[in-house]
């Protein structure tokens, strides 16, 4: 019999990062789209706390910690251990019964290969929206060698100093969202930001234009790329793709085999950017919503 409980101590959160970890290790693969670097950009980047007591539930099988469930607003995301799908039916009650008060429209994700969570949540009464995500895959085996930046820009990992200007440009890749100076802190202090390579792009005079983020995982050996923008001056002259290319080549000098990345999926250009780095479409995570009946 399954059972939930709510997050209570920063163990939790271990328990967490371990079963997105397996999935990976176990699939050699982005598994079910989550990424310790996901989790922990979202968590001490975007959150405006890094408490995940009020939203977040541990679930247990009655031997081992199984999945857990993130329930947001209006939005919730189930994770289980890839040999525990079978229970996504009964999570999904429990999400509905207990995260969610009746009449409530609520929404998740799920990715167009998934047909196990696809069926489930149209036999559960959800209907498919408009609204989709592009995830794309580049193996860093066959990835070309870095291109040259314009002259007068040069590649750098982010150092303290950088954290304002970063902190100015966060809204770019993230539809506005802000974040505070606290916050950027707090991100690189995060349990993943060790292994990942956060690069920005400056001027000859000093001035930061472009940035992304390469998360790693050693023990997968696969990435993500979140967050990636340039100033819109300086867009279109090959700055991005130069980026890229130099952070995944470090990824590949480490023995990471995978690099993931996820946009929208009207985001036509930097879908454009991602496929000119060597990203090849990953199948499509659609938006799944439902109103609760009383």
């Amino acid at each position: 019999m399954l059972s939930y409980r709510k997050f209570d101590k920063e163990s939790d959160y271990d328990i967490m990062r371990c079963i997105v970890q397996q999935n990976c290790l176990q699939t050699g693969h982005l598994y079910p789209q989550l990424h310790v670097g996901n989790l922990d950009f979202d968590r001490f980047g975007c959150d405006e706390s890094p408490d995940l007591y009020k939203k977040t539930w541990i679930v247990s099988d009655g031997e081992r910690e199984i999945g857990f469930i993130i329930a947001e607003d209006d939005e919730f995301f189930i994770t289980t251990l890839s040999g525990f799908q079978y229970l996504t039916q009964d999570i999904l009650k429990y999400v509905e019964y207990n995260c969610y008060a009746q009449g409530a429209t609520i929404t998740t994700e799920a990715n167009n290969e998934n047909k196990l969570l696809n069926s489930i949540l149209e036999e559960q009464g959800y209907t498919k929206t408009e609204n989709f995500r592009y995830s794309g895959i580049c193996d860093l085996s066959k990835i070309q060698k870095p291109t040259l930046l314009p002259e007068g820009l040069s590649i750098r990992l982010t150092q303290k100093k950088d954290i304002a200007r970063r902190v100015e440009l966060f809204g770019i890749p993230t539809g506005g969202i802000e974040i505070t100076l606290e916050r950027y802190e707090r991100l690189m202090k995060a349990p993943s930001y060790g292994d990942a390579i956060d690069l920005v792009v400056e001027t000859d005079k000093g001035e930061i234009i472009a940035y992304c983020t390469l998360w790693d995982d050693p023990i997968s050996k696969i990435g993500i790329l979140e967050p990636v923008a340039c100033v819109e001056e300086h867009r279109r002259k090959g700055i991005m793709k130069s980026t890229l290319l130099y952070g995944m080549n470090l990824l590949k000098e480490r023995g990471t085999k995978y690099v993931y990345v996820g946009t929208g999926g009207k985001n036509i250009a930097s879908q454009t950017l991602y496929k000119s780095v060597g990203f090849l479409e990953h199948e499509i995570d659609c938006e799944w919503q439902k109103t609760l009946s009383d």
